[in-house]
This record gives structure tokens, sequence and C-alpha cells, in this order.
């Protein structure tokens, strides 16, 4: 599972840049920059599987000086996946 992580931290560079350096510690992140925009860091997370992400989420948004975040998760396509937003996902 793959997803990427956009942090805020205040908007200064070195700041940014330092916590781009510790989230590169944490397990399942494959990288960390810090960026210009409306966001200040991005962060690109790998992992096995879901509870092994999320656990990564969890320890990324941990770090001092993070504002705040958002998480975004790639989709595996899948059968069920291709009729996302066609209604509910069962049927009475």
């Amino acid at each position: 599972m793959r997803a990427v992580m956009l942090f805020r931290s205040g908007g200064r560079v070195p700041r940014a840049k330092g916590i781009a350096e510790q989230l590169r510690t944490v397990e399942s992140v494959t990288g960390a920059y810090a960026v210009f925009g409306r966001f200040d860091i991005v962060a690109f997370l790998e992992a096995k599987d879901v509870k092994a992400l999320f656990g990564a989420v969890s320890d990324a948004t941990k770090l001092e000086g993070i504002m705040s975040s958002e998480t975004l998760i790639e989709v595996n396509v899948n059968d069920e996946s291709r009729d996302y937003g066609k209604g509910p996902p069962f049927s009475s």
C-alpha cells in the first residue's frame, strides 16, 4: 500500500527541512521533502498492509512541529472498487 502525506509546519523553511529529515527516519516513509505551496512538507509512504501504513501515518503525525496533515492513500482497483460512487456498497 502506498500513500502521500502533506504537512503544514508554519511556513518556515528551516523547520520544514528539519521535519522532513525526521520523517525519513519513520518506518515506511520512502521519501520526505520540504516544499513550497499550501503545504510545507510532502512525504511518501509504502507499507505491506493497512495496519502497517496506519502505524506509519500515526508515527509521522506525532513529530514535534507539525501543525496539521492530510493523508492521501492510493486506491487499488479491483472488482469492488470499480463501482465506487455508484451507490450503496451492498444490496438489501
